[in-house]
């Protein structure tokens, strides 16, 4: 099936769960949306789900994601990272992938869009799955397959998740806090390391 997907910072599980198991297009042309996974992911931490927000350039205009420029004023890398081992030092894979996203959050990012494809090909490339990269050419309202530009939108994704149900695995913090089940990917791939890829082609599609 043909997917439409916004970009994302290291996204969902449900987002991947798409990606894997469809015929993905990546929306290039979109208006940045506020509140919405383009500049956000949300991590199990030892006091619940931390959000990890990436500073957004003001504008006087409104820019497409491609053209959204991310504030480097702050060093919001060295916190994301620092979250990161607070929450995930302790988990089963860590330190197996820590070396591999060390890099990342090194490296100088400019735009959005940018650091959102660089996030979501370095989970594929840790979880050794091949993937052809495909972009809009320009923004289209009527989209030739299923269209999910809006799917983690604040108020639609809290009308319907994207997946019917998520199996529970072993969260770090689960001796103190509920199962959350669709958190950002990072989140299953520190906890369950290659079995992620199962897990995500085992997920009932809601769409």
């Amino acid at each position: 099936m043909k997917v439409l997907l916004p970009i994302g910072y290291f996204p969902p599980i449900s987002y991947f769960a798409y990606l894997v198991q469809n015929e993905v297009t990546f929306e290039k042309h979109e208006h940045f949306v506020k509140q919405s996974l383009r500049n956000r992911c949300t991590i199990m931490g030892a006091n619940g789900p931390l959000n990890l927000l990436v500073p957004k350039t003001k504008s006087d205009v409104r820019l497409t994601i491609n053209h959204s420029k991310i504030h480097n004023d702050e060093d919001w890398k060295t916190l994301h990272w620092r979250s990161l081992e607070a929450a995930y030092r302790k988990s089963p894979y860590f330190e197996y992938y820590e070396d591999d996203l060390i890099p990342f959050f090194e490296k100088p990012h400019t735009h959005l869009f940018q650091l959102g494809l660089e996030s979501i090909q370095i989970i594929l490339q840790l979880l050794r799955v091949e993937f052809p990269f495909e972009f809009s050419t320009k923004y289209e309202d009527d989209f030739d397959g299923l269209d999910l530009r809006s799917a983690w939108n604040k108020h639609e994704y809290s009308h319907q998740n994207p997946i019917k149900s998520y199996p529970r695995y072993i969260q770090v913090f689960s001796d103190r806090h509920q199962f959350e089940p669709d958190v950002s990917m990072l989140d299953l791939l520190f906890c369950q390391g290659p079995r992620a890829v199962n897990y995500l082609h085992a997920l009932e599609l809601n769409k």
